[in-house]
């Protein structure tokens, strides 16, 4: 059964430095966050979380040396001007000063990437619908769903995904310019009058033309099908 997560409360005994104070103040969105939702069933598995911008390595760094010096008259952290002061002298670094937080951001990238692939290939789709719907966050396939589309594209072997008979048909036409487009026509129009005519060309086939096309699509999905079944990731194709 989940339970309602509390977070604890931390009691203040002496005063709290300005760079404390701001990665206190920068955290407490997520806090808030954390109180407000269940607690994930602690078996699944944990996303590995996005790797750090350059300008957030910045920022933090820019926090714990100069937030002292964005204070306002009661003694609290003005962050509206610290942001903006941070701002305004990540614009000021020359190219060779971002190069370092530009590098250590590459690197974070790097292992964000191979720790996301080890885990979508060590989870199951069953497993990854389970933390969409404890999370309410969609879990994607590295590199983001065109991303996988086209590495399952590139797979040996891999006959492509079967067209149903009308979009065969369509392939041909538009192949083989079939369709006379007038030249004033663009973008959505032009699109509209090739699906529209493409249409008209399928209805005006007989029954023994279409058929060619319905029986290609059957063998296609059966060399998918086959091709499919051999994949270790075939649920999520």
């Amino acid at each position: 059964m989940l339970s309602v997560f509390r977070p604890a409360v931390m009691r203040v005994t002496g005063p709290v430095s300005a760079p404390a104070n701001a990665l206190r103040m920068l955290n407490t969105s997520s806090v808030v966050m954390a109180a407000k939702k269940k607690v994930v069933d602690p078996t699944l598995p944990s996303v590995p979380r996005g790797p750090p911008t350059a300008y957030t390595l910045f920022f933090k760094s820019y926090v714990g040396s100069s937030s002292s010096n964005h204070l306002k008259p009661d003694g609290k952290l003005d962050m509206r001007s610290l942001t903006s002061s941070a701002g305004t002298a990540w614009s000021n670094l020359s190219s060779s000063e971002k190069q370092s937080y530009e590098s250590q951001a590459s690197e974070a990238k790097r292992s964000y990437e191979k720790a996301y692939q080890a885990f979508w290939e060590s989870t199951t789709p069953e497993t990854r619908d389970a933390i969409k719907k404890a999370t309410g966050k969609e879990v994607k396939p590295p590199g983001g769903k065109k991303a996988f589309k086209q590495s399952v594209a590139a797979r040996a072997g891999n006959p492509g995904k079967p067209l149903t008979a009308f979009f065969g048909f369509a392939k041909d036409v538009r192949d083989e310019g079939r369709v006379a487009v007038p030249g004033h026509l663009e973008g959505n129009e032009r699109q509209q009058f090739i699906a529209k005519e493409t249409g008209n060309l399928w209805k005006a086939l007989s029954e023994s033309e279409k058929q060619k096309y319905k029986d290609q699509y059957t063998e296609q999905k059966a060399k998918w099908e086959t091709w499919k079944s051999t994949q270790a990731d075939k649920a999520d194709l």
